[in-house]
């Protein structure tokens, strides 16, 4: 009898998250760095601990799990950053 599970979609495990990586909750939300990978202090299993800059630029820090992330692409597609003109007092 054969018991192989086969993973189609190549899904990475929830731990494979490292420092330097760029996610968003899978319920929508920021982009954040990874800054921390591992367990912590109080808290059983493994834990992300990821920085952003919110919309008045205060740099926000916060714990995950793994599995409530997923992995973005590192970089930024051009057109998806919109500037804002501040004006200069004369």
């Amino acid at each position: 009898m054969l018991t192989a599970t086969i993973d189609a979609f190549h899904t990475p495990a929830t731990t494979d998250f490292k420092v330097g990586d760029v996610v968003t909750l899978k319920a929508g939300g920021p982009r954040m760095t990874v800054t921390y990978a591992g367990p912590v202090a109080l808290d059983a299993g493994h834990w992300l601990v990821c920085e952003w800059f919110d919309e008045y630029g205060e740099l926000r820090r916060e714990m995950f799990s793994p599995a409530s992330v997923r992995a973005e692409p590192r970089s930024i597609p051009a057109g998806s950053v919109q500037w804002q003109r501040v004006g200069r007092a004369a």
